[in-house]
């Protein structure tokens, strides 16, 4: 069936090894036996890839080490250890779960040049190792994605009550396996993920399994895998987030450089040159600046410019940090803006379902690739859900730009949408009507050529039709329009739905960028 786009591939991340075989015709067969993450052959080939590169491995490995927190007084993360330890104490009423004079055995520990390396299987991942792992000092070494590993044990949730302690007990000797090896002396303990591959469908004398499975030990499995779709004539590209996002600077610069790596090189695409690279709401964020209190604030419908100043400042200084002169240079060969959404850290992201009563803000910046020049929108259509928490951008005009040889164009945040949807306005309240026809009656005398749209999340083909179907009434003056954002949903959604997804949150040509992440 022809779809109207182009896939280009998977271009950028690592392969998950399958059990394969090759026949004798060279043809790849997939054998059909059910594979369990504890299979005993697994581990027996982390051991020989372990061998294989670094010589001796000791498996099952006694540690020297302490099980109290005070046998580690004298380090500098003394103090990080006792804020776990008393917090798992505090978690479930279960204080008593050390059962140990010492550290129970390190899955493999490999002498030179030192350091451990755990596999950890489903049961490890419980609500007591999140709580131990999001205590770990942001600037801690680490082998693995600590961020990863508190979303695994999000989705996992494993509980084991036998003995009732068991979970906070697992959750504190992982935390000194992670530890201790550092305090000690030893390089930092790289943790690998039972279900991440087919571990025992490595060749230890094969040199490729081998650089693959070193570079797994030295940077962690890839975040992500990109794959490309595009029209033939696009005029917007996008990022579309399918899964979890990290919202890191450091995650952010990296996706936008592969992203020109893939747009730069590929041959179907490398001449292509569009008009916007736009991202989903919250791609980035930015720690809430201590100064801007609820006092500061005063009226989140109608803060005070002041807090509202601040807020923007706090938020260009995270900006800055992504965007430096190589990425906006390499940007600029490829798009003339990049509109990038910007939140402040919360706990829980954007959606009609979710009530966030913090203060938080939901920024878009609109970039000029070529000079660097940043212009600010942000959200003014907050959801009944998060109106008690939103520092609002009050300023309607800030979300219209009049741009070279483009005209207007409007910049909305995730939910400012649903001011063109007419759902309900019979029971809207008389504040957030009278912004909407406000809005509504600014738009038509903007005549916007181009709307773009930074949703957070999309569940469905169904989330913002009625509103862009009101747009194409309403705002005939508009050419294209585009909405990047992430597929994040309860259950994932099915292909043919994220395919219509794409289709649906556009008119006019695009290329997408669809980033699978596996944090």
């Amino acid at each position: 069936m022809n779809l109207g786009f182009e896939i280009v591939g998977n271009t950028i991340g690592m392969t998950r090894i399958l059990q394969a075989k090759l026949n004798k015709n060279s043809q790849l067969e997939y054998t059909s036996k059910q594979h369990d993450e504890r299979c005993p052959q697994c581990k027996a080939t982390i051991k020989a890839m372990l061998e294989r590169i670094y010589g001796e491995v000791r498996p099952a490995h006694s540690l020297p080490y302490g099980v109290s927190y005070e046998d580690y007084a004298n380090s500098p993360l003394y103090s990080a250890l006792k804020e776990v330890y008393l917090a798992l104490q505090r978690f479930r009423g279960n204080r008593d779960f050390i059962k140990t004079h010492s550290l129970p055995p390190v899955d493999y520990f490999i002498p030179n040049p030192g350091f451990v390396v755990e596999f950890d299987e489903s049961q490890h991942f419980t609500a007591c190792r999140k709580l131990a792992l999001s205590l770990y000092p942001k600037d801690i070494p680490a082998k693995f994605n600590i961020d990863r590993w508190i979303q695994l044990c999000l989705e996992i949730s494993a509980e084991d009550n036998s003995p009732i302690y068991r979970d906070e007990q697992r959750a504190w000797y992982d935390t000194l396996r992670d530890f201790a090896p550092i305090i000690r002396g030893l390089k930092p303990t790289v943790r690998l993920y039972s279900n991440d591959c087919q571990w025992c469908g490595l060749d230890p004398e094969s040199a490729e399994d081998r650089a693959w499975f070193e570079k797994v030990l030295m940077s962690g499995m890839s975040n992500w895998d990109i794959s490309t779709l595009f029209d033939p004539e696009p005029w917007v590209a996008r990022i579309i987030i399918d899964g979890f996002w990290s919202k890191k600077p450091e995650d952010s610069v990296k996706l936008l450089n592969e992203i020109c790596d893939i747009w730069g090189n590929d041959e179907e695409i490398k001449n292509i040159r569009a008009h916007f690279l736009m991202t989903c709401g919250g791609f980035l964020e930015f720690e809430w600046p201590h100064q801007v209190t609820r006092d500061l604030i005063g009226n989140f419908w109608n803060p005070n410019p002041k807090a509202l100043s601040a807020i923007l400042g706090a938020a260009e200084v995270a900006l800055q940090k992504v965007l430096t002169k190589e990425t906006l240079k390499r940007l600029a060969r490829l798009t003339d803006y990049l509109t990038i959404g910007v939140d402040s850290s919360k706990t829980l992201v954007s959606t009609t379902q979710n009530y966030i009563h913090d203060p938080h803000v939901e920024l878009v910046a609109l970039v000029d690739t070529q000079t660097g020049q940043l212009y600010w929108t942000g959200k003014s259509y907050p959801t009944n859900a998060q109106q008690s928490g939103l520092v609002r951008v009050p300023d309607l005009e800030t979300h219209f730009f009049s741009l070279p040889n483009l005209g207007n164009i409007m910049v909305l945040g995730c939910h400012d949408l649903t001011i063109f949807n007419n759902r309900n306005m019979d029971h809207t309240g008389s504040t957030r009507k009278t912004l909407k026809n406000s809005f509504r009656m600014l738009s038509k005398a903007k005549k916007p050529s181009i709307i773009l749209q930074h949703p957070h999340t999309t569940h469905s083909s169904h989330t913002w039709a009625a509103a862009w179907e009101l747009v194409r009434s309403e705002l005939p003056s508009v050419k294209w329009f585009a909405s990047a954002g992430s597929y994040i949903a309860e259950k994932e959604l099915p292909p043919l739905e994220k395919t219509s997804v794409l289709i649906d949150t556009k008119q006019g040509g695009s290329i997408d960028f669809i980033v699978r992440t596996c944090f």
